[in-house]
């Protein structure tokens, strides 16, 4: 059993659809989560804008439409949506592209048949972005961890995946709690300890910074790159680790 796997305390899957009334109708879904999504994350951009899709609330032939700008493949085949257990459910004319699970503010899943997750947001995310930006305008920097000492350009720079190794090794830089999906409302799975080297296998960017996937066993945790400590201090919580001598 490896440090990671120690440190680890539980394992959890995503969650559907988060609803403060459980027994809400379908219509009563499509109402809360249609509307104008985002995904921020370059890789699935085709020009400098974020991709945008629109999921519309009216039914045409008896399908929800969607409408992409800017997305690059395979998002801008998406023509359609539903809501199915729970989880909303991006589809093309012949296949499902993505099931999605998270709130109103936030989805994340898996491309299917892909190793790639996805993270599509409202225009101004879930919130977590904003109270960082505020820390930020206070305090002026990003901290390094625990310390006092402001992060330089080099430790936000987002972890690149080597492609032909197919990871990246990160090097954290406070205790990291780690998550079942890429989000700060998902299940908890347990704690990283500052100071361990980390193998992730695909950042990306979101409203709120990055987020790099490790995975330990069959299990798969997000761990974000910058949080707010004592919801006070921006600090980076990991970098690219340099080469071990």
């Amino acid at each position: 059993m490896n440090r990671i796997t120690r440190i680890l305390l539980a394992t959890a899957t995503a969650a559907g659809l988060a609803s403060s009334a459980f027994a809400q109708s379908e219509q009563e879904f499509i109402d809360a989560f249609s509307g104008e999504w985002y995904v921020f994350d370059p890789a699935q951009h085709d020009s400098a804008d974020p991709c945008a899709l629109t999921l519309q609330s009216d039914r045409v032939n008896d399908v929800l439409p969607v409408t992409t700008d800017g997305c690059a493949a395979p998002l801008e085949l998406v023509d359609r949506w539903a809501i199915r257990e729970g989880r909303i459910i991006l589809s093309t004319p012949t296949a499902e592209l993505a099931v999605m699970g998270g709130n109103q503010f936030r989805v994340t899943g898996e491309l299917n048949e892909t190793d790639t997750s996805l993270v599509i947001e409202r225009a101004q995310g879930d919130g977590s972005s904003a109270q960082i930006a505020a820390a930020l305008r206070k305090h002026k920097c990003y901290f390094v961890g625990f310390t006092q000492q402001c992060a330089v350009a080099s430790d936000l720079k987002i972890p690149a995946v080597n492609a032909e190794e197919g990871f990246a090794t990160i090097e954290t830089l406070a205790t990291i709690n780690a998550r079942a999906q890429p989000r700060r409302d998902a299940a908890s799975v347990g704690n990283i300890a500052q100071g361990t080297r980390v193998r992730v296998n695909q950042c990306l960017t979101a409203s709120d910074g990055p987020w790099c996937r490790a995975r330990v066993g069959e299990t798969s945790v997000w761990l974000a790159m910058t949080a707010l400590r004592q919801d006070e201090w921006p600090v980076v919580t990991y970098r690219l680790a340099q080469p071990e001598e």
